[in-house]
């Protein structure tokens, strides 16, 4: 876009040209001590007070002495405009960036460039409990749709200079204010490069949501799983960014991604910190039953009851075998129905407002616990699985993508090659994950290649008392180097 003009007429011009039939575009003319200026906001993104007391009124109150407007223009930056937040702006485009962004623009007439001042006044949401991240001794904060506050609450929880909150703008059309955070010392510069460099190169018009930035620093290995984690915790990506990581936050989204993000990540929550050693541990082994349970349960009673029934209990066999003989349809036929039953209401259930939602869960109990049942068209066995494996799922939340699609691979391939295929499918997925090697670091670490300084939070999670004397970097599990990625 053009440099800002040094004619005022002509930044008046172009300026009201640009943001033709924008009803919350607001234009002031006015004289700093005999020169001609200008001020421009965006109505509803600015504090009017602000605008009042800190820019409007020492511009007209001012009378100084200067010889070209170039000094006027840096007599007003330094000595008059009471804003601390203060840029200065060459182009068009930069400047149109700041506007939006709850800025005031001053242009100076016989100056090329214009000043940016922050006097941000737009609504916000307030940092609420996260509402996809739930705990129950853990802190009752997430981070919001604002980048400056994000960076603040990031600051006010790692009080040291040492936090780096380094600001791109991302968009080639519209550009999008993404911040880079990382603790300087911590993380390894070459992964901090490497996060800049895909940012930079990304081909983004316009950056609507962290999804589109987690797909340009995810790893190009094609896999279920995904190499880039997010959170809305704080707490949360705080402690990421002290194993080293590296967190994106744009504004405009409540979300942090970070990685490089592993596949044990998934298992820990915030609360295995809180609680005992003891019982954060059995929770940590629940975790990893209930994604076993939740990809394999369905596939495993679709294929014992097709190919190997000697593996089912004789008594149960019969209750299997005699539900199964009323209904029209094969076992794994019944998996796929109930499973995607299951999923629309699933999604029917997030989509609708929250009035009527309720309904959903009384549609769905009443159609697939008992409509189908006593229609003859599912078994009870088959409703007992799908009902476990739904549960199980949501216990290990942040696979639930990667494990809902998982699910229905299985039970096809359960459903057509018995035991054999879920095993071969089991050993593909254990393959795909120890392939993923995001920025050098093995996915699949610490657990392939074996960690044992840092196994100790993996499986299990050991007192405080070892936890807190322990020093791991996410550099310390590097398969490569990252060069070499």
């Amino acid at each position: 876009m053009d440099n800002i003009y040094s004619s005022l007429t002509d930044n008046k011009n172009r300026i009201e040209n640009d943001f033709k039939d924008c009803s919350d575009f607001l234009l002031r003319e006015c004289i700093v001590d005999e020169t001609d200026c200008v001020v421009c906001v965006l109505d509803g993104m600015i504090d009017s007070l602000q605008l009042s007391h800190m820019i409007m009124e020492p511009l007209l109150t001012f009378s100084g002495k200067y010889k070209t407007s170039a000094e006027l223009f840096e007599t007003i930056k330094k000595a008059v405009i009471n804003s601390l937040e203060m840029n200065e702006v060459n182009t068009f485009e930069d400047a149109y960036f700041f506007l939006a962004s709850g800025f005031a623009i001053v242009f100076i007439d016989g100056v090329s460039k214009c000043l940016a001042l922050g006097i941000q006044g737009f609504t916000k949401r307030t940092t609420d409990e996260p509402p996809t991240e739930s705990d129950i001794k853990g802190a009752k904060e997430c981070l919001t749709e604002t980048l400056n506050d994000n960076k603040a609450i990031l600051r006010r929880r790692l009080k040291t200079p040492d936090l780096k909150l380094k600001q791109l703008k991302i968009g080639k059309s519209v550009k999008t204010s993404v911040v880079i955070a990382f603790i300087k010392g911590v993380a390894d510069d070459a992964l901090v490069n490497e996060v800049e460099k895909r940012l930079e190169n990304a081909d983004i018009e316009k950056l609507h949501d962290f999804g589109e930035i987690s797909s340009f620093l995810d790893s190009e290995i094609s896999s279920y799983f995904s190499a880039v984690g997010y959170t809305e915790r704080p707490d949360t990506l705080c402690s990421k960014l002290t194993e080293g990581r590296v967190a994106v936050i744009m504004d405009g989204s409540p979300f942090a991604v970070y990685v490089p993000h592993l596949f044990s990540d998934s298992f820990s929550t915030v609360d295995d910190y809180d609680d005992l050693p003891f019982y954060a541990t059995f929770n940590r082994l629940l975790k990893y039953f209930a994604f076993f349970v939740s990809i394999i349960l369905p596939a495993f009673y679709v294929a014992a009851g097709t190919f190997h029934q000697e593996l089912i209990p004789t008594s149960l066999m019969y209750t299997v075998a005699a539900a199964e003989a009323t209904t029209p349809f094969s076992l794994m036929q019944e998996a796929l129905i109930v499973l995607i039953l299951y999923e629309i209401m699933r999604e029917a259930g997030i989509r609708l407002p929250k009035l009527i939602g309720h309904a959903v869960s009384i549609i769905g109990a009443l159609v697939i616990g008992d409509a189908v049942v006593n229609a003859g068209l599912i078994g009870t066995p088959m409703l007992v699985v799908v009902a476990v494996t739904a549960i199980a799922s949501y216990v290990i939340y942040p696979l639930y993508e990667s494990v809902s699609v998982l699910r229905v691979i299985f039970i096809l391939l359960g459903g057509f090659t018995g035991i054999y295929g879920i095993v071969l499918g089991i050993c593909v997925i254990c393959v795909n994950i120890t392939a993923l090697n995001p920025y050098g670091v093995p996915y699949s670490a610490p657990i392939s290649p074996l960690s044992v300084k840092s196994i100790g939070d993996i499986f299990y999670r050991e007192g405080w008392r070892k936890l807190a004397g322990r020093k791991v970097r996410i550099q310390n599990l590097r398969g490569a180097d990252i060069n070499e990625i």
